[in-house]
Order: C-alpha cells, then structure tokens, then sequence
C-alpha cells in the first residue's frame, strides 16, 4: 500500500513538475501566420506587425496572441517595418510601400526596383537600406535622396534623433552620421559584416556574422563580447539586458550589458531567429519556421534563486535600497508550488510593469527591477498566489 502510495505521489510530482517547466518557456503565438518564416517585427501603442515570408505583413491587436494579414499581400519578404509621418512603412525584396490604414492600402513609394533591408526614422526622416546601393531618406516618403554611403549593403539600422549607424554587409562594418543621414564616417568595426544594430544613449550593440559587438561611446569603437561564434541576426536591449537571436542556435541572453551570455531555448530550439522586439514585458520572436514565439522577460533575466529550502509561509520583503535609482532588488519566499505574480503598480494603482507571472518551486527568490525610463514617485509592489497577496510600497527618487 505504502510503495502505491508513493507510486502515486511521485506521479504528482511529475506531472506538477512538468507543467512548471511547460509554462516557463518560450510559447509559439503564431495563429492566423501559421508556420511561415517572420524576418521582422514592430510596433505602436495599437498593433504588433510581423513581416514574413510570401505573404506579407500581419498585425496583431491582442499581444500576439491572434494575427490577421494587413491588407493585401503585395510583397514577397518583409525585412523591416517602421512608422513615419501618419504612414507605416515596409521594406521588401522589391522596394518600400507604405499605407496609412494599417495595412487596408498600401501605395508603391519611387523606391521600387531593388531589395530594402532596413527601416528607421526620427522627427524629420525616415531612412532606408537597400542591398548594395547604399542608404536613401526622405522627408516625405515619396522623393527619395541618396546619402553619401552610396554603394554598401545597408542590413541594420540604428537612430538616436540625428545621430545614425548603419550596419553592412560585405565585411564593410558600421558608419556612422552625425547629421541626419547626410554625410557618413567609418567607425573602428571596419571589417565584419553587420546584420543588427542596437543604440541606448551611449551604449551600442552590432550583432555580426562572428557574434556581438559593444561600444561605450555611441559606436565610434567597438569590442568584441563573449558571444564570438554566432551570426547575430537581431538585437533587443533594454536596460542592462541584451538579447540576441542567431542563425540555427535560437536566442541568447546577457544580463551584463553583453559581458556574459546564457542560451535561453526552453521551449524554443535550436531555431534561426530573424527579429527580437520587445513588448508589454514579452521578448517577441520572429522565427525561421512556426511564426513568432514570445516569452515574458522577468522569465528571461533579473530572477535569482536565493534558496531552495521549504520556508514556512509565502512573504514578500522590503525592497532595497529604498529610495532607489534607477534600478532596485524586491525578495519573496514560496512555500508551495503556485502561480506567482510580482507586478509594479503607480500611485495611481496603474500597471505598469509584470516582474514575472510563472509557476515556483518552493524557495526564496529575488529579482532586479530597472525603474529606467519612469518619472520619480511612489511605487507599489505586489506578490500574489491562489492563496497569498500583499503589497509594499517603494520610492524612486531621480
């Protein structure tokens, strides 16, 4: 009776264990695209868009959860997606369109006999990178001007008001412009292809065909991470935390600013990911096969298992420091498996972050939360389970 007993409850434990590691893994969100390649991803406050292979792009309104085709399918392969003037932007293997209608339109820009790589724009332009013909930009979208890098592979770019880089293929590395696109200037990465591009203020990421680059003063120099023996396709930064997605080797994870690096493919495989965009606290994949995959970043990074001993009851602590900027550590202790949930809350009880929403173990956990980019406040932190809840409050100070 006894060994049935344990029989049983071994079982349990299994199948408990099992829905643990199901649920904290990367989760194919892929209905109405289907198995089809997605090469890029972007959004606004209203859509998430995916461009992909052969049919066009697909907006989703529901956080990736459905997706439905923008419009007509005019184009072949989406490289990029961006917004400029009231119009959304797309570069494909035969040119750039645009529509101002989310897709219900879409019109032919004089940019129409060559294949567009790359997207971005500011205040005053939108830019883009065609396969060896250099940089175009526009003030309007329709009248097209070509820059001073004329004759590069232009595969990623980067743009911070009117400072730019652009990243090349043909082993031409990043240029940099410090007036608005015009004229160009190589920087010391001078000699490895370049298919993504990331800038945050000063910080600078270039994911190549030999791994991730880093530059502390805006791209003008360039050292090589840890990551060294992967082609980089796409980059998402925030904060500390970079992410990388590779050809056949899925998404790596580096919560140093690219000093050390960890392959996050639970769920996922050993998959080529073509576009990383960061969105409502998911890290979105666009995949080689199966469409777009998204994982809840506090699933990703900032979560550090403190102890695996059973504690007594469910807490949450003070964080600390408290007054902080920008970035502060919240700790709580699990005493049973659950579903637990850390949200941060404004003073006027808006959501405005989930730390993480997943199944634990029995421990004592604790979590970075990087408050970048928020006004200074009052904060307020919950923890909650099917049987526990509380909040604490916290104060950022900048």
């Amino acid at each position: 009776m006894r060994t049935l007993i344990r029989s049983v409850l071994s079982i349990v434990f299994l199948i408990i264990f099992s829905a643990q590691v199901t649920i904290a893994q990367w989760e194919n969100v892929s209905t109405g695209i289907g198995n089809r390649p997605v090469y890029s991803l972007y959004n606004n406050s209203n859509y998430i868009y995916a461009g992909s292979s052969n049919h066009g792009l697909y907006l989703s309104s529901d956080n990736g959860t459905n997706w439905n085709p923008a419009g007509v399918n005019y184009f072949n392969i989406t490289y990029a997606v961006t917004e400029f003037g009231g119009y959304l932007y797309a570069a494909c293997e035969l040119g750039v369109w645009r529509t101002s209608n989310n897709g219900a339109y879409w019109s032919y820009t004089s940019l129409n006999n060559t294949t567009m790589y790359s997207l971005a724009s500011n205040q005053s332009r939108v830019f883009v990178g065609s396969h060896n013909s250099g940089l175009f930009y526009s003030a309007g979208g329709t009248g097209w001007f070509i820059s001073q890098l004329n004759t590069q592979s232009v595969k990623a770019l980067a743009v911070n008001g009117t400072f730019l880089l652009a990243g090349c293929g043909n082993s031409e590395g990043v240029f940099i412009s410090t007036n608005n696109g015009t004229n160009w200037s190589s920087s010391s990465l001078n000699y490895k292809s370049v298919y993504s591009l990331s800038l945050n203020g000063n910080i600078a990421f270039a994911g190549t065909g030999s791994g991730v680059y880093y530059s502390s003063d805006s791209g003008y120099t360039w050292t090589q991470t840890s990551l060294n023996n992967e082609l980089v396709y796409s980059l998402a930064v925030s904060g500390s935390n970079v992410f990388a997605g590779t050809e056949l080797h899925g998404v790596f994870v580096s919560e140093d600013n690219g000093v050390s690096w960890t392959q996050r493919n639970e769920g996922l495989g050993n998959i080529t990911i073509h576009s990383l965009r960061i969105v409502n606290n998911y890290l979105f994949a666009g995949a080689s096969a199966n469409g777009v995959y998204r994982r809840q970043i506090g699933n990703l990074v900032g979560l550090i298992t403190k102890s695996n001993e059973m504690p007594e009851n469910t807490s949450l602590y003070q964080n600390y420091p408290n007054p902080f900027n920008p970035s502060t550590t919240i700790m709580f202790s699990i005493a049973k498996n659950e579903l637990v949930t850390l949200a941060i809350y404004n003073s006027a009880g808006q959501k405005v972050r989930i730390l993480t929403n997943d199944h634990f173990e029995p421990g004592s956990y604790e979590i970075e939360w990087d408050a970048s980019g928020l006004s200074s406040g009052v904060y307020f932190y919950t923890l909650s389970t099917p049987t526990f809840l509380q909040t604490k409050k916290m104060l950022l100070i900048k």
